[in-house]
């Protein structure tokens, strides 16, 4: 009975394996790296693991509560899965692979753990970097991985962007650096027991971003955003200011509200929209301007 039942269900294109089995395959594959404090964080990102290595030559190694992370020349300490899954985001699936013949100025807003910024820098039409990270403990991390690689970031600041000058308090888990911000406890990575508060710095995003502009006149610009949740206060903000004319290229994580509002503003401006959700409370926006 029971092989008829998974003869049956393989037809179907289901796959029953045992757990304690898998465990041992991708225990016996990961040896090669050497790993042993941090063996647990490589099976459960086993998948990750692989997907960059049909990309790049990869190392890793044991480094206090994570791993330091190689592939090729980059070297980045990841310490979550959360952190995998992004770097499998930006460097296998390149989400911010944007393709332009000009010299290009990067602003990237909610910095995490400098993902994005090292990803950028391996451009060579990206001429420099302007990094924003509220929360302490990542843009420690950040800085981090920023000191472990050349990169072109002359810029990685200890505040967010928001529509004014404020403070504010984030809800933080420390196991998904990535959904902290304005949004607070709609991002259902949340487990209310691991949730500790974190005070931030915000400034205003038009006062920022104009200053960069006027001292990178000859160069486009391209706005990466992905800050959870405050992506609709700042394009508000740099709407209210007439700066979004000076902006060529935007990358943008919406989250919660849908990605209309934002494409709304963007029409205005003249740019060509692109956009895509990934799920029920999140998507990307892509644009250019004509």
């Amino acid at each position: 009975m029971k092989e008829y039942l998974y003869r049956f269900l393989a037809k179907l294109g289901y796959k029953i394996e045992n757990k304690n089995k898998e465990r041992e395959r991708k225990i016996s594959y990961l040896k090669k790296y050497k790993v042993i404090d941090n063996l647990e964080l490589l099976i459960k990102t086993f998948d990750f693991i692989r997907n960059l290595e049909n990309k790049y030559s990869i190392r890793i190694k044991d480094n206090g509560q994570g791993v330091l992370f190689t592939f090729d020349d980059t070297t980045v300490y990841l310490e979550t899965c959360e952190e995998f899954f992004i770097l499998n985001e930006i460097f296998y699936s390149n989400d911010y692979n944007f393709c332009t013949n000009d010299e290009v100025v990067v602003i990237d807003i909610g910095a995490n753990i400098g993902l994005g910024a090292l990803f950028f820098s391996s451009k060579d039409n990206v001429k420099k970097i302007y990094s924003y990270e509220p929360v302490p403990l990542t843009y420690d991390q950040a800085k981090f991985n920023l000191t472990l690689n050349k990169n072109k970031v002359v810029e990685l600041n200890n505040y967010g962007l928001g529509n004014t000058d404020k403070e504010e308090t984030f809800l933080f888990n420390k196991n998904v650096k990535g959904n902290t911000g304005s949004r607070g406890a709609l991002s259902s990575s949340f487990i209310i027991s691991d949730v500790e508060k974190v005070n931030v710095i915000i400034k205003n995003a038009s006062s920022v971003l104009k200053e960069i502009i006027n001292q990178n006149q000859n160069f486009k610009i391209v706005l990466k955003v992905d800050c959870e949740g405050a992506e609709y206060e700042i394009f508000e903000d740099l709407d209210n200011s007439g700066i979004l004319n000076k902006i060529d290229f935007a990358m943008i994580e919406w989250h919660d509200k849908g990605s209309q509002e934002l494409e709304k503003i963007l029409l205005k401006y003249n740019f060509n929209c692109f956009s895509q959700q990934l799920a029920i409370n999140t998507g990307m926006i892509y644009a250019y301007r004509k």
